[in-house]
């Protein structure tokens, strides 16, 4: 009762001043669903150690969302006279989705979640200076979890049911309510510094904060006059290759011009085995696991200055060392001894050797044509006199040739592809004139890496190394107008489906279009290991798809009697027929790798 009168009272304060009115509280308002508690956690197994899985949740990767100091004096965006609950409480960051993890006292002191990482010597480009922050990594948008039972089986290289945006929102309505509120900010002061700061300590402390939210308000400024993210992408999704172009063109290059519109959302890919692929994106569109990296590290807020005199140093943020550990991880020392796709756990109903017999025929049938053959092929293949599906550089390292899709082809939604082949941008302070996104990706990370290669002295051999064997002389990031379809190991963990997820599951995915959901509900873990996908079921604070919104068509990837092409790909599959091929695409698993 004291809490309520106390929110009554802080609005009615608020309203009676003129400072707040009721659509600006509506605007301040974070949507997401009440916190539900994971079950007996059990981790897929996938070739990592312990130790190995920590670093991988935890690295830093040159990332800031704030300084760190601060974002564990926040309290939660609520609107109250007394004191808000942390904005760290994990009951309330896994509201978001985020994963809880334990503390450890090197790489989490705090206990964050799954993909928040403390990095003590972070390097801002645009004031020179070094502080701790914290970040987040890869790791966030690519660890699953997936609730059976009494069971939450979670799975490193799956995509997180997380919702980005409005975790976003809440951080920055989190910091304008501590800056506007005097008592909410003087308990922030008195965490940040202590008992017994100076009267220059509090000063510094209030002018970089006013300058940290300056800098945002005007980034939010400018994206919200020009509708920029006005497409939401809700939970498990971001239109990743527009943000990292906006982060690239618009935020560091200091050019609001350079934004473009949100109009691709995606759904998070897995990664396991994504560093011996030739080429990774959706649409196939880089190769270079440095780019790659460094790109990821970019859109996630890594900083880099592009502007200036100074613009053609490439001065940046990103913490390549840790790039490179990451990399390692999940990468291994040949293909497929890195991190492996999940078996299918012990804890959900297990398969039917039957139908995993016939769904073996289908597979091959209907869908190697593009998927390639089950791994154990693939390997076999690559230890052949001449590999049918694998491309040998010249630094003599073999990567498995994806099969690419024409959109024609395909028939999915062609926004992810077409934006990013259509996206040009103005270089600026680069002097490169007007670029596309391909070219200004490929010089941008290309930059980024070389100068952390100059700095540390490294020599050619080492250069290549860093870059995960890639030859420097061959194309790292092209924008072709194709899909790639990739080996279909674990697919079974990364519903929902098509690269913009606008499939619920496996079995809707094997169904011609008609029979598809036209609207589902994305936010909960609750797994259905029959269909392999989430419950898509209405959840209050969850996110609605809606398949006729921008980015977001079911098209496509169609198995339909009739011609082949614009979408369809195969004939109908029967009922009994798609059972089959679910539960065979369940059996999928990399050899050596027994549970």
């Amino acid at each position: 009762m004291v809490r309520k009168i106390a929110v009554v009272c802080a609005v009615v304060l608020l309203l009676a001043a003129g400072g707040v009115a009721y659509a600006t509280i509506q605007k301040l308002k974070v949507t997401v669903p009440e916190y539900r508690p994971p079950g007996e956690v059990v981790w897929a197994n996938q070739g990592w150690t312990d130790v190995q899985r920590l670093h991988f949740h935890h690295t830093p990767q040159g990332t800031r969302l704030i300084p760190y100091g601060w974002f564990k004096a926040l309290e939660q965006p609520c609107l109250s006279l007394s004191a808000c609950q942390p904005f760290t409480e994990k009951t309330y960051l896994g509201r978001f989705g985020f994963i809880p993890s334990a503390p450890d006292p090197d790489l989490n002191p705090d206990g964050l979640p799954v993909g928040f990482a403390l990095q003590k010597d972070f390097y801002d480009p645009i004031n020179k200076q070094t502080y701790p922050v914290v970040g987040l990594t890869c790791a966030a948008c690519h660890t699953g979890a997936l609730n059976y039972g009494k069971y939450t089986v979670e799975i490193d290289g799956a995509p997180a049911m997380i919702e980005v945006t409005q975790f976003q929102k809440a951080l920055g309505v989190a910091i304008i309510l501590t800056q506007y509120a005097p008592f909410r900010y003087g308990r922030f002061e008195s965490a940040v510094l202590g008992s017994n700061a100076t009267d220059q300590q509090k000063k510094e402390l209030k002018q970089s904060f006013a300058a940290f939210i300056k800098s945002a308000k005007a980034e939010k400024d400018a994206t919200e006059e020009q509708k920029i993210y006005a497409n939401q992408a809700g939970f498990i999704r971001t239109d990743a290759l527009t943000r990292i172009g906006n982060q690239v063109f618009a935020v560091d290059m200091n050019n609001d011009a350079n934004f473009a519109k949100s109009s691709a959302p995606v759904r998070f890919p897995q990664i396991w085995n994504a560093s011996w692929l030739d080429w990774v994106q959706y649409n196939s569109s880089i190769s270079d696991p440095m780019v790659r990296n460094i790109g990821e590290s970019l859109g996630v807020r890594a900083v880099a200055k592009l502007y200036g005199d100074d613009a053609s140093a490439f001065e940046n943020s990103v913490h390549i060392e840790g790039l490179k550990a990451l990399e390692d991880l999940l990468a291994g020392p040949a293909p497929f001894q890195g991190l492996a796709s999940p078996k299918w756990p012990a804890v959900f109903p297990p398969l039917d050797a039957n139908k995993v017999a016939s769904g073996a025929s289908l597979y091959k049938k209907n869908c190697q044509g593009c998927h390639l053959p089950p791994i154990q092929e693939l390997l076999a293949d690559l230890h052949s006199e001449k590999p049918a599906h694998w491309w040998k550089n010249n630094q003599g390292k073999y990567f498995l040739k994806v099969t690419d899709v024409k959109l024609q082809m395909i028939g999915t939604d062609p926004h992810e592809a077409q934006d990013f082949i259509d996206r040009t941008a103005d270089s600026g302070d680069l002097k490169k004139g007007r670029i596309s996104a391909a070219v200004g990706l490929d010089l941008v990370t290309k930059g980024i890496g070389n100068n952390f290669f100059q700095k540390a002295g490294f020599s050619p051999e080492k250069r290549i190394e860093w870059s995960g064997y890639r030859d420097p002389a061959d194309q790292a990031v092209r924008a072709p107008a194709v899909y790639k379809a990739r080996p279909l190991n674990g697919i079974w963990a990364v519903a929902p489906y098509l690269h913009n997820g606008s499939v619920p599951n496996l079995y809707e995915l094997l169904s011609p279009r008609n029979e598809r959901s036209t609207s589902f509900w994305l936010g909960s873990k609750q797994y259905d290991p029959v269909k392999a996908g989430y419950d898509p079921s209405k959840l209050e604070g969850g996110y609605q798809y809606d398949v006729t919104a921008i980015g977001n068509s079911n098209a496509g990837h169609e198995f339909k009697d009739g011609p082949l092409g614009s979408g369809v790909i195969g004939p109908s599959l029967s009922p009994d027929d798609r059972w089959a091929l679910i539960e065979y695409l369940k059996s999928l698993e990399e050899p050596g790798r027994a549970q």
